[in-house]
């Protein structure tokens, strides 16, 4: 009876452990607007390739990133830009250097 009662408390623990750190994972990202705030730390609005460079890089190479991103050329990248999806590989919204396009054509 005293070890079934430290069973169900355990199983109770880990089952709060579990979600807990989902919730985290899930409620923890930043959005695209966010990072690009927390990015622009001369909070012109306009994000230089030395600023991407100042931030950790988890996949691709960031140059190209930033090329991708910066469409017309000027040599910074505007929040709506950083936001569009281009330069990245993901398909869901919500880190701009993490995106991709966002849309899928049916065929």
């Amino acid at each position: 009876m005293k070890n079934s009662k430290m069973v169900i408390l355990m199983m109770f623990a880990m089952v709060l452990l579990i979600a807990g750190m989902a919730f985290a994972q899930r409620h923890g990202r930043m959005s695209c607007e966010e990072r690009f705030d927390t990015l622009n730390t001369s909070h012109d609005g306009k994000l230089t390739l030395e600023q991407l460079m100042a931030a950790p890089h988890h996949r691709g190479n960031p140059e190209e990133r930033f090329k991708a991103m910066d469409v017309n050329g000027h040599g910074y990248i505007t929040k709506e830009e950083f936001c569009s999806g281009r330069g990245g590989s993901r398909h869901d919204k919500g880190d701009g250097m993490d995106q991709g396009q966002g849309t899928r054509t049916s065929q």
